[in-house]
């Protein structure tokens, strides 16, 4: 059994409540619980933050979104433009939708069984069922949808439910269909970040992922530190 897993990363940004010295300190973290809890997993750590981090930083393979032409330029258009009270959201959505989708788009189907999405700074907990995964043919396995955590404005043309998206995986033979999911989630987020409208990455996968492709799990096997409560977290 091949598994992938996909680490969301964005170590040097101005935008979040940790530091430098945290994020790194934390994803190291997250690749060493993969190491634990999956192993002999591929691991490909995406960073997108505001500078190149040295390749040799982490244990896995890296790829650096933070001079991609397409991204930064919504990315700019979005900083120069924006009048949203919490730019974060928007920031931290649109980089991860869009590194996401590019880099489904490279999976060799062929070469993996399972693929994993995990964000950067959380980890996999003794909890984690990696067998559960695997077993789960043909589905997305992720975390039951809850109400949305966010007020946000009767504009947003959003569902009131939303993913939890620190950890989720799909089947290799679902690529396809989760690169054409993950497109429309660029489309409306791009659109978003040119209005006043709000929305993030959880909303987006709830409105756009096929329900008859989900199972659902009541506990995914992640822990960590929520920045934006200051709580920490396990599901």
């Amino acid at each position: 059994m091949n598994s992938l897993f996909l680490v969301t990363s964005a170590i040097y940004t101005s935008h979040g409540k940790c530091s430098t010295e945290e994020r790194i300190l934390e994803t190291k973290e997250t690749i060493n619980s993969i190491k634990k809890y999956a192993p002999n997993s591929s691991i490909v750590l995406l960073d997108c933050g505001e500078k190149s981090i040295d390749f040799n930083l982490f244990d896995c393979d890296i790829i650096d979104y933070t001079e991609d032409k397409k991204i930064q330029f919504h990315l700019k258009n979005y900083l120069n433009n924006n009048q949203d009270p919490h730019p974060s959201i928007i920031i931290k959505s649109m980089l991860e939708i869009m590194m996401c989708e590019d880099y489904f788009k490279r999976i060799d189907i062929n070469q993996y069984d399972r693929i994993f999405k995990l964000s950067g700074r959380y980890r996999l907990n003794s909890k984690f069922n990696y067998q559960k995964h695997i077993n789960t043919k043909d589905k997305v396995l992720i975390l039951p949808p809850i109400r949305s955590q966010h007020s946000y404005d009767s504009n947003a043309g959003i569902s009131m439910l939303q993913y939890m998206t620190r950890l989720f995986s799909f089947d290799s033979t679902l690529t396809l269909e989760i690169i054409n999911t993950y497109t429309k989630m660029k489309e409306e987020i791009i659109k978003m970040s040119k209005t006043k409208k709000q929305g993030d990455i959880e909303h987006l996968l709830f409105k756009h992922l096929k329900k008859k492709i989900v199972e659902t799990t009541e506990v995914i096997g992640v822990e960590g530190y929520w920045a934006a409560f200051k709580i920490w977290i396990e599901e």
